[in-house]
């Protein structure tokens, strides 16, 4: 499975104004949810805030990669926000965060789709140049072609 099949401009947000890691994570969660894509909302947030708790998400450079899996998830999906403000992510270069890239996986797809799926962000997120077109793009159907 590829980014491109799982992220659409429904889920980007540019100017997302959020004061909090668990903040960010649930006004991306309602992303998922405007479209269907939850069958119970905070039960997916709590997977996500759990998967946190267990290591931090903050990936450096900015980026956060938060994802959850869970039995409430429908269908794999990719929701992205640029924040307004930085704020804490515990991220292991300690740097505050201002790109978060989260998924959402289903229970019955964790293996192969998560790794699959998590590995491509990642990789494309090491790439200087794309992360400085993503803090540069004014558009969601820019972000969706840089990340696709």
């Amino acid at each position: 499975m590829k980014v491109l099949e799982v992220l659409n401009t429904n889920r980007v947000d540019l100017a997302l104004d959020v004061k909090t890691k668990a903040a960010t994570i649930e006004q991306m969660a309602k992303l998922f949810a405007q479209e269907n894509l939850l069958t119970d909302e905070k039960a997916f947030i709590s997977s996500v805030l759990a998967r946190e708790k267990h290591s931090t998400t903050g990936v450096g450079n900015g980026i956060a990669i938060p994802h959850g899996k869970s039995d409430v998830v429908k269908e794999p999906a990719i929701a992205f926000a640029r924040l307004n403000n930085e704020i804490e992510w515990q991220s292991l270069d300690e740097k505050p965060v201002k790109i978060v890239v989260m998924l959402a996986i289903p229970d019955s797809q964790q293996g192969e789709t998560h790794l699959s799926i998590l590995s491509e962000i990642a990789i494309k997120l090491m790439d200087d140049d794309l992360v400085e077109k993503l803090k540069k793009a004014t558009k969601e159907e820019e972000i969706v072609e840089i990340l696709g």
